[in-house]
């Protein structure tokens, strides 16, 4: 048993200071991996899902001695939606983990570095989740457990299409490596179209905040490899490392260009919505987002004291409907306005003694 359950606390591993964390906040790699000769999950039984359960549990003790940490087996038809809600929030679990209630589960280690996704689209999903850029330590560590794994699973492998999986683009080495970036001074420069196009043309693809199907807002998006047959995990990673470096650069130019031409009005942008959230009674959760991306753009270019990345990261997941229903201990879900008034109440709480840099 964990010491801290995962929805007790906002923190988590990758939300710690981590390198280019001006740009990037975190960095994930995961590896989709199928049991052989069992049905896909969105075929398969009950009696097959409880049975793969059943010898994940069998391997808990295995994990614990290898990495000399605690794990846990969380089943989501155990957990209420709150709590799966900040699993989600947390980018522990994906979105569609949370909706595959009867079947799934997910192992956790006790620093939230890494989960392991079981019956979602395949049936293991193995993600290291690390601060700022690290593909190559996450990588490692990745590996290292879909070795330990694999000594006591068999894992559905094909010697021409390499490990199987439910979607083909995650066939061949089964990766999904994905960086989560900010880019206000690219988007605000309108430079980030081009951009994104050219990423695309290179085989990588920008998604939103919780990855494959949803919206880039608070100009956060997660730039990933389309592909994962024909290269192998290395020769993907290097690729990714070295488009990400790129747009590091880009983002820290286009904020300096910024800062050199309208350096009144980035002022003003961020001491506004500074004063907003620090005298606001309603926050609903798409312009918390929008104003979360203000004050961290102000964090980056040094116009605001007494906020850091951390505490930033950790607002992430408490302006969200899950943590703020939590937090309030209602029997019931909260209202949308109940929801805004606690959002703006915490922000007030959060940011309190945030301040606007003196003018130099």
């Amino acid at each position: 048993m964990l010491k801290t359950m995962p929805w007790q606390s906002p923190a988590a591993y990758w939300m710690q200071e981590g390198p280019d964390q001006d740009v990037i906040l975190s960095t994930r790699i995961r590896l989709a991996r199928n049991v052989s000769g069992l049905p896909y999950p969105n075929f398969q039984t009950e009696e097959n899902a409880q049975a793969l359960l059943q010898q994940i549990e069998e391997i808990i003790p295995l994990l614990e001695e290898s990495t000399e940490k605690r794990w846990q087996l969380f089943r989501l038809k155990d957990l209420n939606e709150s709590q799966r809600s900040i699993l989600v929030d947390k980018h522990l679990m994906s979105p569609n983990l949370g909706e595959r209630e009867t079947q799934a589960a997910l192992l956790l280690r006790e620093d939230e570095a890494v989960s392991i996704m079981i019956n979602e689209e395949d049936h293991l999903r193995i993600q290291v989740l690390f601060s700022g850029l690290q593909l190559e330590p996450a990588w490692n560590l990745a590996n290292t457990l879909d070795d330990l794994l694999e000594s006591r699973i068999d894992f559905a492998f094909s010697d021409r299409y390499g490990y199987k999986t439910a979607c083909p683009t995650n066939a061949g080495t089964g990766l999904r490596a994905s960086v989560m970036v900010h880019l206000p001074a690219l988007v605000m420069s309108q430079k980030i179209g081009p951009l994104l196009t050219g990423i695309n043309q290179l085989g990588m693809v920008a998604r939103g905040i919780y990855g494959e199907g949803t919206e880039a807002i608070g100009h956060v998006f997660q730039i990933s490899n389309q592909i994962s047959m024909g290269k192998p995990e290395k020769e993907i990673l290097a690729g990714l490392q070295a488009i990400v470096k790129q747009m590091v650069a880009e983002e820290r130019q286009a904020r300096r260009m910024l800062a050199e031409r309208i350096p009144l009005q980035l002022r003003d942008k961020v001491g506004r919505t500074l004063g907003m959230v620090q005298n606001a009674y309603l926050m609903q959760s798409q312009e918390a987002v929008k104003r979360w991306s203000d004050l961290r753009l102000g964090v980056e270019l040094n116009l605001i004291e007494y906020v850091g990345y951390d505490q930033l990261n950790r607002l992430m997941v408490q302006l969200q409907s899950g943590w703020l229903n939590q937090e309030a201990s209602a029997d019931e879900t909260l209202t949308p306005e109940q929801r805004d008034v606690l959002r703006a109440k915490l922000l007030r709480q959060e940011l309190r003694e945030a301040v606007i840099s003196p003018m130099k």
